[in-house]
């Protein structure tokens, strides 16, 4: 039985776990919404790709409504992805403010713990499909080169795949710095090449150090049900199948806390089931709380709205989350708002209710695009709901100040540097754009030492989380005025 059978074989023996397992579900759905829309031309289209999440060894999956009628739902045969394709055609002059894409889901999360004996892993048929498939190249993950030097330099003399792995984890843990964006280079190479990135660029290159050794890989995007979206890592061994590796939050257990104090530590690896103290837990073993929405990289389709193969080189789960864009939107206004979230835990009652969450998940795009009013309510909503949530208070903050409220907004960013929060990039914004606000405040306040003990507070973190250190050089140089 070759290696790809042996996958099949797996997949079809954790079924009756599944249907067992799925009495239980909990339900959910995916929303990508098209907001703020003033002005519809001649041949305005909205077209929107997103994945739907797979049936896979840690969860049960039945997706129900697909709403509106897609043009049609895909598979990827190599990466097994389904995704579907939405068309919507306004009618010219006549613009609906919001337009809602949406599916709905039942699925059932299974704790995944692994224990490995190296000494029970079994050789690789190399001249499988499974094989050839997964230790392949693809757009983003190169296995020679650099990457595949450095990956022989990191294992030396080692040949057990489970024992390589490791040390590929260890080493990308103890060399990268998270940051959010990484290097624009999406690729392994790159981000080797500038030792930073985000998790999916973590991921990216554990995935080519191990198909560059001849170890199957993949990535797996999963959503994570208190909100957002990550990266994790999967290489196959012979004998245990796919095996879950977590270097970018793995990084977090270490001694520096991946840049974080002790008490969001806590906070970020409670709310997942992870234990404390040990950075190699997360190679074997999964973080609970999460969905997976995809596997590995390179999705590719035929759209019969475009009449051509379009690839997506990471879904995430699709939209405007995509690389390159899962969307295209045509003929419409350019300051309208377009985003896509999760619900998790209930169905939403209609989509004037997914027009509420709308403005409270895509905050940040409103008060871009000058609809501060819209912020402002949603924001006071959040924090009167929820006291411990860091990014209403910077919004809240943003608000203020851009009324001239500056005390108020004083406040809120003071309050948003100490708030404590389970979502790593919400804290993250926390510890790092907390300042940079603040210092756009002194400035504006004329408390110029005051402003720039605040942006050189950002630079000396040396995250560049989101441009923020680009951002504080910026007025470092010169004053922010508010234009």
């Amino acid at each position: 039985m070759d290696g790809m059978k042996r996958g099949i074989v797996l997949v079809c023996g954790m079924a009756l776990w599944l249907a067992v397992g799925a009495a239980g579900a909990e339900q959910g759905s995916y929303w990508y919404a098209v907001d703020h829309v003033t002005t519809v031309d001649e041949d305005a289209r909205m077209v929107v790709w997103a994945t739907l999440p797979p049936d896979w060894h840690g969860q049960a999956i039945t997706v129900g409504n697909i709403v509106p009628e897609p043009v049609g739902v895909f598979r990827d045969p190599r990466t097994g992805n389904r995704v579907v394709e939405w068309l919507v055609e306004p009618e010219a002059g006549n613009p609906v403010l919001s337009t809602f894409f949406h599916y709905e889901f039942d699925f059932t999360e299974r704790p995944v713990r692994m224990a490995i004996d190296p000494a029970a892993v079994k050789p690789y048929d190399e001249d499988s499909e499974f094989f050839r498939t997964y230790t392949a190249p693809e757009t983003w993950i190169p296995v020679d080169g650099p990457v595949r030097h450095r990956a022989l330099a990191i294992v030396g003399g080692e040949t057990n795949p489970w024992l390589q792995a490791g040390l590929i984890y260890d080493w990308i843990i103890g060399e990268l710095v998270f940051e959010i964006p990484g290097p624009a280079g999406r690729d392994a190479a790159s981000v080797l090449d500038a030792r930073r990135g985000e998790c999916e660029q973590f991921s990216v290159l554990m995935v080519a150090m191990c198909r560059s050794l001849g170890i199957p890989a993949r990535t797996v995007t999963n959503a994570w049900t208190t909100g957002g979206d990550h990266v994790f890592v999967e290489f196959w061994l012979e004998g245990y199948g796919w095996v879950p590796a977590d270097p970018s939050l793995g990084q977090m257990l270490g001694p520096g806390g991946g840049g974080f104090g002790s008490e969001d530590v806590t906070s970020i690896m409670e709310s997942r089931n992870v234990p404390l103290g040990d950075p190699r837990w997360l190679l074997g073993n999964l973080f609970d709380g999460r969905l997976v929405i995809s596997v590995g990289n390179d999705i590719a389709f035929d759209s019969p709205t475009l009449g051509r193969r379009v690839t997506l080189h990471s879904a995430r789960p699709g939209g405007d989350r995509a690389r390159p864009d899962g969307f295209l939107i045509e003929g419409l206004n350019d300051d309208l708002v377009h985003g896509g979230f999760f619900v998790f835990g209930r169905r939403l009652a209609d989509e004037d209710e997914a027009h509420d969450l709308t403005h409270h998940r895509l905050a940040d795009r409103f008060f871009d695009v000058g609809m501060v009013d819209i912020v402002e309510d949603v924001c006071r909503a959040s924090i009167e709901q929820d006291a411990a949530g860091v990014t209403p208070w910077l919004n809240m903050g943003r608000v203020y100040m851009h009324k001239g409220q500056y005390y108020k907004a004083e406040a809120a960013f003071k309050r948003a540097l100490i708030t404590p929060s389970a979502k790593r990039t919400e804290r993250l914004a926390g510890l790092i754009w907390a300042h940079n606000y603040l210092g756009n405040l002194y400035d504006l306040m004329d408390r110029r030492d005051m402003a720039l003990a605040e942006y050189q507070a950002v630079v000396e973190r040396g995250n560049n989380f989101r441009g923020a250190v680009d951002y504080a050089g910026r007025f470092l140089e010169e004053p922010f005025t508010g234009q």
